[in-house]
Formats: C-alpha cells, structure tokens, sequence
C-alpha cells in the first residue's frame, strides 16, 4: 500500500484533515456583521482601526435620617386633608378627610392599595415597608431607579446624576436629611449594578453584530468600549440608542398581531418576587396603551382563552417573554383596561436572573443607570493596516525560521515538511475557532499564537527524536508489507513515552493561563484564551496525527 493511501485511512488523520478543513471555511466564510458582510477573522481596535468610549456611571449610594410616615402625609396631601398615618403589620393606613378616586393610590406608585370609602371618610391600606416608602419618594422626585443595597445600615442607590445638596432639598421637604457621618453619601455604585451595565451594553451591541466588543469595568464608576471599524459619531450613537421593544399576542398557530411599542410602557418596576417565591417584573402602561392591549386581547379572544393566546414581547426582533394571560388578568381585561400588569417568568435563582434580564429589555434596552460620556477617541484605521501587514510577515518569518531550525537539527528534508505544515495547521484551527466564536484577533491573541508555534515545535521536536532514539522502529514479519508496523512495540512505546513528556508540559502551561483567563486582566484574557485552545488543538488533534505521519514516513525511509 502506498505511503498516501496508508495514512488517508488512519483515524487520526482523517480528524486532522477535517478539522483544517473546517477551521478554513470558518476563515474564509463571510459572515453578517453591523457594517456589512466582514470576513470570518474580525480584527480588534489596534489591528481594524475604530473608535473608543469612555463611559462614567452616574450615581449615589446613600444612608438616609427619613420618616415614612411624612413622606406619606405630603405624597397624599393634595387636596385632601390627612387626618392620620399609621403602621399596621406590613402595612401603613391612610385616612384622609372626604372621598379621594380609587386610582390614586397607584398614581402616587402604590398598587395593589386598598381604598375603604366610609361616609365621609377614605381609609387607604398601602402594602409597603418603610424602605419601599422612601424608595417611592426617591423615585419620583429624582425620576430615577432607586434600590436598597444594604440592612444594616439601610442605604439606597440612586441610579442618576445627584449631588449631596440636592437631596438634601429634596429630604427636607419631609422632614429628612442625609444621616450625618462618614460614608453616607457616596458618589458611584455598587459592583452589581456596574456588571448589570456592562451586561446591557454586551447584549445591545451584540445584537447589532458587534460581537466581542471590548467593554471593560474601571474602579465600579466607569466603562471603556473599544470599537473597531466603528467611527466615534457612530459609536456614540450605538451606545445610547435604546432597543426598540414591541409586545404582540398569538392569534394563530404561527401568527401573532402586534399591540403596542415601547413607548406605550410608561414606567417599569424593579424586579420582585411575591410569597410564593414567584419572581416578576411589574410595568404600568399609558392609558392609550392599556386601551389598546384591552381591546385587542379581547377581539383576538385572549381574555376567554388565554392560554391559545400568549402575549409575547420582542427587542430588536428577538424574543424575549411569552406566556398566556393569567386567569384574574384575563377576567379583569374583559371588563376593563387594566394600566398596571406584572410579567412573571418564574421562581428561584433562575426566575430572579430571568426577571432582571427582563427588566433591562423592558425599558428597551436602556442602561439601568445615567451615563456621561467623558472620553472619545479615534483610531487611524491605516494604522492597523500597518499592524496586520507586519503581524502576517512575522507569522510567515516564524514559520521559515521553524523549517530552517528544523533542516538544521535533522538534516532531512522529509521531516522538515511535516512538522512546518503542522505548525502552520495548528494555526489554522486557532483561527478558525476565533472566527467561529466571533472574537476579534487583537496583538495580545497574536502573541499568544506565537507562542503556541514555540511550544508545539518543542512537542514536535521531543516526538520525532524519540522515535529516532536507538534502533529503527519498524517490526516486519511475513505477512507485512513495505513500510512501518503501526502497532509495533518498539513503536507505541516510544510514541506513549513522548506523549507522557507532552501532556505533562501542556497541563502546566494551561494551568499557568487559567489564572489569567479567570481574572480577566484585559487584553490578556485574549492571550490565555487562545493558548489555553491552541495547546489543547495540539495534544488532542495535532501532535496524534504528526505522530502517524511521522511514522509512515520513517518506515517509508527504511
């Protein structure tokens, strides 16, 4: 059997070929991105040219000196006259002099209000905690999301641009003030909602085909986005720009009809889970908007069968809640237009990660906190021209340079070729794993390819000069044909006793990088990443097959 034919069958091969093969179409194949059709590799800021934003997040986290109980007095004062405020149990009751509308409990941001009409007097039960009180409070007077991140002591963080001495203004109309002390005003917020920015913009720019943006998290106040092949006016633009979101309702098997765009959605709630440990995401609709959903939600029959007739809401095209109405809902809509609703999507960790995710789509893709962009910059795209032509003729150097060392150790010319080709396939697979996953191929990955070469020509080396080691490794017998017994003894061991030396030298040279990858030190998770991937392409793809190909050509050299 000729040499070709021989190794064409082995298993080994035959995966090392087919991978190669794969990783070029990954390469080679065009892909949709937000600027057109781009090649597979998509290069980072310092090889494409781009743009660059520096974003700082606006915010207060705060320890306040507040009463409740006046903060509810001024919010339900109006035109009435507030006789009492009191704490029952979970609850504060109200009672105010004359009849007040039943809706004003919910347009003052209390839903779900008992309002108790006797005579002339109105009895309203608010089920709120006194840190729901001041959070109310916070919310509509600085038309901001404000959350408790603390117990003890209770502080609040104030999703907006406010200073000190506003608040203080805004405290003192009922009686409060900042709690005197160290720390109780601090400008920027808490590392979650930081990692929830940062989650909100990945999100946002990935689904307009920026993947693998550069975003990271400086001193929990500010963001840097690396945008490559993207101008600053555009960038500027992509950043801000919030989704556009739609609620539809199943009419059909594979039919839905549109109700309502997002600006029909006039406030949305901080996530909350209820007694049972079900999570969701309450939001308050226009009056426009809640007419609208009745109306249709009622000709489409939705409030008689609710479960043929799921509500769905999309962002950008992609869907992200469906469920039936529940059953009180669908009653209540068949009577009338309902403003407020609670979108629930389950319990647990799951259901809490569920219903933030669904609280950023909500409010459209808006980040869940103010930003200010402090820095821009554009990066001259014939620079990285530059940076790719040198990083291509360094990569051809390195591998001329291996098949000179090669030629030089060995001294022969059919070994020379095996070991460049697998180099340069090697190469190849990383590539084409990048391309597939979307990343963008920066200076640090590069370095990190390089340093693959090294080290897989270091493997290549220890398996060719073991099984050169001492006697020729071809066992024949009658029944054998020219060439190399495979499964030969003398062969297998030394082949086992090379690779033995190699995944030892490969486990520490990942082990090395996972610390890097976890900690994700920029730039340098890009060069772990694709070490720790280029490392394991060649112990479990790479160096099997040389160890074949080597094989069949030095028994072909007996």
């Amino acid at each position: 059997m000729s040499l070709a034919g021989s190794i064409s069958k082995d298993p080994r091969v035959i995966i090392y070929i087919a991978a190669v093969v794969l990783s070029l179409i990954f390469i080679l194949t065009p892909i949709p991105g937000y600027m057109g059709m781009n090649s597979g590799i998509k290069y980072g800021l310092d090889l494409e040219g781009g743009s660059w934003l520096q974003l700082e997040l606006e915010g207060a986290i705060v320890q306040l000196d507040v009463d409740p109980v006046k903060i509810l007095e001024r919010e339900f004062q109006g035109a009435w006259v507030v006789e009492d405020v009191s704490r029952r149990g979970d609850n504060y009751v109200i009672t105010i002099e004359g009849k007040v509308p039943e809706t004003l409990p919910e347009d003052l941001g209390y839903p779900g209000s008992k309002v108790l009409v006797r005579e002339n007097t109105t009895r309203i039960t608010v089920p709120a905690s006194p840190e729901g009180v001041v959070v109310n409070y916070l919310k509509t007077r600085l038309d901001s999301d404000v959350r408790i991140v603390g117990l003890e002591p209770v502080r609040y963080e104030i999703r907006s641009n406010v200073t000190r001495e506003q608040l203080d203004s805004i405290l003192s109309e009922v009686g409060g003030r900042i709690a005197p002390g160290e720390n109780t005003f601090i400008s920027g917020l808490t590392p979650e909602t930081v990692d929830e920015t940062k989650e909100v913009l990945d999100k946002k720019l990935n689904r307009l085909g920026l993947k693998d943006i550069k975003v990271r998290v400086v001193d929990n106040r500010f963001i840097t986005i690396d945008l490559a092949g993207v101008n600053v006016s555009t960038a500027e633009e992509v950043v801000g720009k919030p989704g556009k979101f739609e609620i539809r309702i199943q009419v059909g098997p594979n039919e839905t009809r549109h109700v309502v765009y997002g600006d029909a959605v006039e406030s949305v709630e901080l996530p909350r889970g209820d007694r049972n440990g079900m999570w969701g995401v309450p939001f308050t609709l226009s009056e426009e908007g809640a007419l609208t959903f009745q109306r249709i939600a009622k000709e489409v029959g939705a409030t008689r069968n609710p479960k043929a007739h799921e509500i769905s809401m999309y962002l950008d095209k992609d869907e992200i809640f469906s469920a039936p109405l529940a059953p009180e809902l669908a009653s209540a809509l068949d009577k009338a237009p309902m403003r407020s609703l609670v979108a629930e999507v389950g319990t647990g960790d799951a259901g809490s990660r569920k219903a933030k995710e669904l609280y950023i789509h909500l409010r459209e893709g808006a980040l869940p906190v103010n930003v200010k962009i402090i820095g821009s910059g554009q990066v001259d795209a014939a620079l990285g021209s530059q940076f790719k032509f040198q990083v291509a003729l360094a990569g051809i150097l390195a591998i001329l340079a291996v098949g000179l060392l090669v030629f030089y150790r060995y001294r022969e010319r059919r070994i020379v070729l095996p070991i460049v080709c697998t180099s340069f396939s090697e190469v190849l697979m990383m590539l084409g794993i990048w391309s597939a996953a979307g990343w963008q191929l920066d200076l640090a990955s590069i370095a990190g390819i390089i340093m693959v070469i090294g080290t897989g020509v270091d493997h290549l080396f220890i398996i060719t000069d073991e099984l050169l080691h001492g006697e020729r490794i071809t066992e024949r017998n009658e029944q054998e044909a020219k060439g190399v017994l495979l499964t030969g003894k003398i062969y297998l061991s030394r082949l086992s006793r090379a690779f033995y030396i190699i995944l030892g030298a490969a486990a520490t040279t990942i082990a090395a990088m996972i610390p890097l990858l976890w900690m994700g030190f920029g730039a340098l998770m890009g060069f772990a990443l694709i070490t720790i991937i280029g490392v394991l392409i060649g112990v479990g793809i790479a160096r099997p097959a040389y160890g074949r190909i080597i094989g069949y050509i030095l028994g072909e050299a007996v």
